[in-house]
Formats: structure tokens, sequence, C-alpha cells
């Protein structure tokens, strides 16, 4: 099965960071993805036919000087939504039928229903917590997406709200 990793950065997520079935598309060169490349707009060297997407996009606007931001870079909330709604998009494109999403998500600025409205053309399958935070209460969440056939695609923002997070 050919794999995407959309937001590969320090394969982290990742057993074998080199896997043979996975390109590794990032941003940023520093991170020495296989292909450099904004996930909102896929270059043709990305190629089609990937029976799995990876994707964990930024999630918390942390400020222009904050740590995160030193780390993964500046997004504003509204710039974090645009990129999932557009990688989405794209990885809809150049995935088959039937294809999965491993997804993560933090909540820390966003809910996980409302994020999850971005991506109609995602059917959220099932997902759990993996960890929750107390100082600023938050949790990261492992979602499993599967691509919807195109004419099945009208979600409305909190058809899915798992994990009871809204």
């Amino acid at each position: 099965m050919k794999i995407l990793d959309m937001s590969a950065g320090n394969r982290a997520v990742w057993f074998d960071k080199n896997h043979r079935d996975c390109t590794y598309v990032d941003v940023r060169p520093s991170v020495k993805p296989d292909i450099v490349a904004d996930t909102r707009e896929l270059p043709e060297a990305v190629g089609e036919g990937y029976g799995m997407v990876v994707f964990d996009p930024p999630h918390v606007n942390g400020g222009a000087n904050g740590n995160i931001s030193r780390d993964y870079g500046h997004h504003t909330t509204d710039e974090i939504r645009d990129i999932i709604k557009r990688s989405a998009k794209e990885a809809w494109r150049v995935t088959l039928p039937d294809a999965l999403m491993a997804f993560k998500w933090n909540d820390h600025d966003q809910k996980l229903g409302r994020v999850l409205a971005l991506m109609p053309d995602w059917e959220p399958l099932f997902g759990h917590v993996t960890s929750t935070r107390a100082k600023h209460v938050c949790q990261t969440y492992w979602v499993m997406l599967r691509r919807r056939d195109s004419r099945q695609s009208e979600v409305k923002q909190g058809d899915y709200i798992p994990c009871n997070n809204s």
C-alpha cells in the first residue's frame, strides 16, 4: 500500500522513519522530506494512488514568538483551518477510493468536531484520546477517517463528535 505522510516533520509517529511504502511531504526543507511542498497544493511529483494518508496538521496558534512557532512555524487560527480544509481536499485527490487517513489533532484551540467538519470528503470511522493535559486543558486524538465517494460529501459541522468532544 502506498502511504502519503502530509506532515512528515521529524517523523515522530513512525517506527521506521524511512518506510519503503511512504512518501514524506513537508513544507520545511530543514526536516528533509522526500518532497518539499505545501500540502494545500500538492505537486505532480507526489503522484496518485495512495491507500493511506498520515496527517498531523498545525494545531495551535502559539503566537508569533512562542516555542511552537519557533519549532513548527507560526500559523493563525484561520491559516490552520485553511491548511486542514485544503490539504484534506488534496489528500482526497491523490488517494484511491476507500483510502484511509490517520489524523492527529490536539484540541487546544479548536475542538475536534469543528475540525472534522472542515473535511467533508473524509468519514470519521473511529478514534481515541491519546493524551490529556491539565495545565492548558486540552486533549490529543488520533482519528481514522475513510475517503468518501464524492456523492457522500455532505457533512454538517457537529455531525461527528467522537469521544464526547464538542
